[in-house]
């Protein structure tokens, strides 16, 4: 058990290769000779080497501008047209990350969505330290020179997506009849506005609540706001307030810092006080590759941007 729930890890998303002068200039080549054969006109950036033309375009939609939540849909091929992956609004709900934050890979994605607005179709040909250079796996060509069309189809403010969590989390309190002592006894749900964080006491303990030094022990299981569960620990323990193994996710350790020994409770938790905006991988099926890399946490793989957590907890120390 991983426990990849609890740990608060920075998410550095980065490209590194070889020589980028020699894998610049054979890519400017290569690329050149893409646009002049498809009679395709696109602009170059001089600091990352990313081509970008549009097929079409909305001047008057609102601009994914930094530390905006871009919402996508997404086709990337290689060069020569071979599809490698996409997702399209068939494929489901579209992709969001956050702009400007380091939150996406591969690294170029992060320079082309500014450039865009709202109901734009616009098209990148990334050079490999751009794309996949840092995958070592094999599971895309890390000399691939990458074309992702990207459709913008959505810019949200974070404060509006985390607003809506805290909604979320009151319809689920009202759904679940969780003030409703008969049905739920013990109490109703504590709530703290300054963090977001719901606590629901389901069966009490005895003792004192934790002191600095103590060291906790406590079963879990996460779930997101659908129920749906994504991790699982036993016996998961630390030592109370001295981030030892490593500093706790912030509404996980604010719920235990409530919980007497033999206690359960209900924590619910926004991504403000958990994951936030984590990460966007395209394409997915190399999300595991990165992680063996050590390019991205290893949470991306279970907790996508912007998700409520529930986190049901069992002190046993």
């Amino acid at each position: 058990m991983r426990y990849i729930t609890l740990l608060i890890l920075c998410i550095v998303i980065s490209s590194c290769g070889g020589d980028d002068s020699v894998t610049t200039s054979s890519s400017d080549t290569l690329i050149q000779a893409w646009l002049d054969s498809t009679s395709t006109t696109a602009t170059r950036d001089d600091d990352t080497g990313i081509y970008y033309y549009s097929d079409s375009l909305n001047p008057s939609g609102m601009q994914a501008s930094s530390g905006t939540v871009a919402a996508i849909y997404y086709t990337l091929e290689d060069l020569n047209g071979n599809a490698i992956a996409q997702h399209q609004r068939n494929n489901g709900d579209s992709l969001i990350f956050k702009v400007g934050a380091s939150a996406v890979f591969p690294i170029g994605v992060d320079f082309g969505i500014p450039l865009m607005r709202v109901g734009e179709i616009y098209n990148f040909i990334l050079p490999p330290n751009q794309a996949y250079q840092s995958l070592t796996s094999g599971a895309i060509n890390s000399d691939l020179i990458a074309r992702l069309q990207i459709q913008l189809v959505g810019v949200h403010s974070e404060a509006d997506l985390i607003a809506q969590e805290l909604v979320d989390i009151d319809d689920y309190i009202n759904t679940n009849n969780l003030n409703d002592t008969v049905v739920n006894p013990l109490n109703t749900v504590l709530q703290f506005p300054a963090s977001g964080i719901s606590f629901k006491r389901l069966r009490a303990g005895a003792g004192a609540l934790p002191l600095n030094g103590d060291t906790i022990i406590v079963d879990y299981t996460a779930r997101f706001i659908n129920e749906t569960v994504f991790d699982r620990g036993t016996n998961f323990q630390w030592i109370y307030g001295s981030n030892n193994p490593r500093e706790l996710l912030t509404g996980f350790e604010f719920g235990v810092s409530r919980m007497q020994t033999g206690e359960d409770a209900l924590v619910m938790i926004p991504s403000s006080q958990a994951y936030r905006e984590s990460a966007l991988v395209i394409p997915n099926f190399i999300a595991d590759d990165l992680v063996d890399d050590g390019i991205i946490p290893d949470y991306v793989l279970s907790v996508p941007p912007y998700r409520t957590l529930l986190f049901e907890i069992s002190r046993v120390d």
